[in-house]
């Protein structure tokens, strides 16, 4: 909060500044339906060489606390659950434990970053290289077969994730793309994991590191460990379960968020386990937050974002503030990263823990009373390095917001460290809770434990049960994980878990298992599917067929079913067969339903009521059911071309959809530029009721000016019945050239001030700053002050006089001005001269900057270099007049330190107009502006309130209001 009080008489009331939230809206790119997976070429088992994957390091973990005074203070965790083995449940048998891939079916890549996903009848598991399907028995049905040969991309780069979308009965595959920023998902044709996938592109604006992604019910939900950019995202998941092509994907920034000092910086997206929710529910976001990382942090608290998505109109979609919900105090940080966390027995080798993130996955599950959401990360319990897994169940309903119903710390006082944890709840409440588990006496192996919904809270009760036994350690690397993976069974009750051990030094291998803490119910079953009727020419006497599942233990006969449209009941009717244990049966209502309103959209729900059903929750099913217009067809999207620098002739692809219950061949289609003359095309192909297709216009467009066009494609059929949704418009810009390069160690600017410009940026590679203008006089030299944080960076500055979008050597006003020259690292802020030639054209021109490091700065201000940055900036020339001259000539401004964050400027001048002041923060952005008045003869004078205001460099900038000049001086807020 900013206050200023001006003399005389003048007051500036408090205001507050909320950070916007604008959402980045990027266009995927389907890349085609793969074959059937099981046949694939599969990777060939061979003695790996070691191929560490490195994790980009887009923050840096501390060697230690970072605010000390972070609780606790004495180090040990005050939820430390220390039982005596004894006072532990007895646990189930494991249901199944096998291997699933190993080091050198995967080709070595360390850390593996295993990966499953259980479905009806797969298990689904891949790690940094390979994907590879299994029965439940642990039969292979598939692979491994190479993630970069099956995702299409041909580059195995790693951190996969595998979801079974349960949903919608589909299996999705990701792994990220390093060399042009991107992720690449594979989701199934089909519900056979074995069969093919409709594989799409996600090109984002920095590297994607560690994506974590969940199901819910309208996205696919992402974060990513990005330095730049949105973290958060949310993907079009109707368009890819479908098949369609050019899915969307909404990112967002977080507001209000303080990262984390650790390697990986990883808020974790909500997942929904079950198929019941909340109507409307929005998507969740959590990350934790340790008054250790930094001293702005007042207590240990969990952060959570709420999202609502729009995907009518992507741009209304919102995050809001977070909220903050308080913790029992605990320890994030470990040793530092790098040389490892936890010791390994015979080597002084240490392995990763993972510190200061939320474990993978975060498993949200509705009640129908009550909504749970499990979530883990690692702590040090002990201020030694011994790591423990905090857990932690938020309840929310349909009144009360998110607070902490359970938390507790997993970690028995036998010298061991729990880490690596993932956890899950069932339909029962019960929690499962797999994990890593080492020492330096016990090699690292994986173990599970849980806890019973009627326990005592904060307790896991469940004896810890060993998956698998370490049996040798790494040597050569402190890498390990980098994340384990708990999921649900889609039967409510299996939980499926995969992590990495040690079969032999050096050698790791991933392992599946599967346990249950509940029998499940003997008597449950529900509708999981509406087969029939589908979209489509419909009539008023509809059949209505359904698919009953037996969730339960027992087999079921006589099972009573009803039947609703619109909510009104119309069929309470029997199935009179047996469905055994685990099994499903469909059946035909004898009722029919009237669906004959033309256009009309209909919900229709089935549900089982049977009396000793103990588990009512899953028995209704609704599904949405439109009468379709017979001939309606429609441009959705329009995928090329698209904004870019260098566009000329282009062509112009769009996506063409058939809404109507007609098949639809020779349809006509159009697209104008700029309203001009309509390019009319045909296309032949058929376009069946609800298929999308592709078309390529066979006439380019010419953008070769640098310009933004408008281009409207439209389909023209004569029969169309519903005209509105006929047309699709988008804005391209062909944008004047935007070299990129590697500034990540440094390289760059990171300040360019020259008068009013005062610009602290990040690595961006390239930035567009065109909105900051300098206001410059021909003939006159100013001082550029610049700031790089590594040395020996070659400046070169062009100002396009003559606006042609290119930069010549003539236009140079700063060549290769050399920034900490013979430096390395460091931080460098130096000033040197840019001069405006006399004679040079009035008006605002394009200023580009652009630095190289260790070479000078290329003439061609459109070459990229591989290390360095450009900025965009404007400059205004103008000459000044008389009264400008004087303004800036004979004046004089001082700002008087006062103490306590008072402060007094003074301006004396000649000046005799009306003036403002402006105060601006480091990041150029306006905080006040206030016209003023004289004082006195020759003066103004400001008082400026700062004891509210963040401590930091801020700007008073003072100008003539008539004319266009003014006089800038920085001041310090400690």
């Amino acid at each position: 909060m900013k206050k200023l009080l001006l003399v005389p008489l003048l007051l500036w009331t408090s205001f507050i500044f909320s950070q916007n939230n604008p959402t980045t809206i990027i266009q995927g790119e389907f890349l085609g339906k793969t074959m059937p997976l099981r046949d694939f070429v599969l990777s060939q088992e061979q003695t790996y060489r070691v191929n560490e994957i490195r994790i980009v390091p887009n923050n840096l973990r501390a060697n230690e606390k970072l605010d000390p005074t972070g609780l606790p203070l004495d180090g040990v965790d005050p939820l430390r659950q220390t039982n005596a083995e004894n006072s532990y449940t007895a646990s189930y048998a494991l249901e199944g434990s096998f291997d699933g891939i190993s080091v050198n079916e995967g080709g070595g890549a360390t850390p593996p970053d295993p990966t499953g996903a259980a479905g009806p009848n797969h298990y689904v598991n891949a790690v940094n290289s390979v994907v590879k399907i299994f029965d439940k028995s642990g039969n292979t049905l598939a692979g491994p077969t190479p993630l970069g040969t099956f995702l299409g991309n041909g580059a195995n780069n790693g951190d996969p994730i595998v979801m079974y979308d349960h949903l919608a009965d589909r299996f999705f595959v990701s792994q990220f793309q390093t060399s042009n920023n991107a992720l690449i998902i594979g989701v199934s044709d089909t519900p056979d994991p074995t069969g093919a996938y409709n594989v799409y592109e996600f090109a984002l604006d920095a590297f994607p590191d560690y994506p974590h992604y969940s199901i819910w019910p309208d996205g696919y939900y992402l974060t990513a460990n990005k330095n730049s950019g949105n973290s958060v995202y949310v993907i079009d998941r109707d368009v890819m379960i479908n098949g369609g092509t050019n899915p969307q994907i909404v990112g967002f920034t977080l507001p209000g968020i303080v990262n984390n000092p650790n390697t990986v910086f990883s808020p974790e997206p909500a997942n929904l386990l079950g198929n019941i929710y909340p109507t409307d529910v929005p998507g969740y976001i959590v990350y934790l937050q340790d008054d250790g990382w930094n001293p702005g942090i007042t207590s240990d608290h969990l952060k959570i974002w709420e999202i609502d998505i729009d995907w009518a109109t992507p741009a209304n979609s919102v995050v809001s503030n977070p909220i903050d919900v308080p913790l029992a105090a605990f320890d994030s940080v470990f040793a530092p990263f790098g040389t490892g966390d936890v010791d390994q027995p015979g080597t002084n080798q240490k392995i990763d823990m993972i510190g200061g993130v939320i474990s993978y996955a975060a498993n949200y599950r509705s009640f129908g009373t009550h909504n749970s959401w499990v979530i883990t990360f690692n702590v040090d319990v002990d201020g030694n390095d011994t790591s423990g897994i905090r857990w932690i169940e938020l309840r929310n309903n349909d009144t009360d917001g998110w607070s902490v119903y359970q938390e507790g710390t997993y970690a028995p006082a036998d010298g061991h460290s729990r880490f690596m944890g993932s956890a899950a709840i069932d339909l029962q409440g019960n929690i499962g809770l797999g994990f890593n588990i080492a020492s330096g006496t016990l090699p690292v192996g994986i173990s599970y434990t849980g806890r019973f919904s009627t326990d005592p809270l904060g307790q896991m009760s469940v004896a810890e049960t060993t998956i698998v036994a370490g049996t040798g350690v790494q040597t050569f690397s402190n890498r390990f994980g980098d994340y384990s993976h708990l999921t649900m069974d889609p039967d409510g009750f299996t939980f499926w878990h995969t992590a990495e051990y040690f079969r032999s030094s050096n050698t790791w291998q991933s392992r599946i298992a599967s346990f249950s803490l509940s029998p499940g119910f003997d008597n449950d079953v529900g509708i999981i599917a509406i087969v029939n009727p589908e979209n489509g020419g419909l009539s008023n006497a509809e059949t209505v067929e359904v698919t009953i599942r037996n969730f339960g233990n027992l087999n079921q006969s006589n099972i009573p079913v009803e039947l609703r449209v619109d909510g009104t009941l119309i069929a309470s009717e029997v199935f009179t067969g047996t469905i055994a244990s685990g099994d499903v049966a469909n059946y035909t209502f004898t009722q029919t339903a009237d669906l004959s309103s033309y256009g009309q959209t209909y919900t229709l729900e089935a549900k089982t009521t049977l009396a000793t059903d103990e588990f009512t929750l899953n028995d209704p099913y609704s599904k949405d059911v439109t009468h379709l217009r017979n001939n309606d067809v429609g441009v959705v999207n329009i995928s090329s071309p698209v904004s870019g620098t260098g566009l000329g002739n282009e062509t112009v692809t769009v996506s063409v959809r058939n809404f109507g219950a007609n098949a639809q061949s020779n349809v006509p289609v159009q697209y104008t530029l700029d309203g001009g003359a309509p390019v009319i095309e045909t296309i032949a192909a058929t376009i069946n009721p609800e298929e999308t297709v592709q078309y390529t216009f066979t006439q380019t467009a010419d953008l070769s000016a640098i310009n933004t066009y408008s281009i409207t494609a439209s389909t023209t059929l004569v029969s169309d019945e519903e005209p509105s949704n006929n047309s699709t418009t988008i804005a391209v810009e062909n944008m004047i050239c935007a070299p990129s390069a590697n500034c990540s160690l440094g390289d760059g600017l990171r300040l360019f001030s020259v008068a009013e410009i005062n610009n602290a940026s990040a690595c961006e590679g390239y930035g567009d700053f065109t909105d900051q203008i300098a206001s410059l006089e021909p003939d006159t030299t100013y001082p550029l002050t610049v700031t790089t944080t590594y040395g020996n960076q070659y400046l070169t500055v062009w100002i396009d006089f003559d606006d042609s979008n290119s930069f010549e050597v003539s236009e140079k006003v700063i060549t290769d001005y050399i920034i900490g020259a013979g430096q390395t690292g460091g931080t460098f802020t130096e000033t040197v001269d840019l001069v405006i030639p006399a004679g040079a054209a009035t008006g605002t021109h394009r200023m580009r900057a652009k630095t190289n490091w260790n070479a000078v700065v290329p003439d061609d201000a459109c070459e990229e270099t591989t290390y360095g940055e450009t900025e965009d900036y404007t400059a205004s020339i103008q000459t000044l007049s008389v009264e400008e001259f004087a303004f800036i000539n004979n004046s004089d401004l001082k700002i008087i330190e006062k103490g306590e964050n008072q402060f007094e400027a003074v301006l004396t001048t000649s000046y005799s107009g009306d003036v403002y002041a402006a105060i601006y923060n480091i990041n150029g952005q306006q905080l006040k502006f206030k016209d003023l008045s004289k004082s006195s003869i020759n003066s103004y004078v400001v008082k400026l309130d700062m004891s509210q205001a963040a401590a930091g460099v801020y700007t008073l900038k003072i100008g003539g209001t008539n004319i266009d000049s003014n006089i800038t001086q920085k001041f310090i807020v400690r």
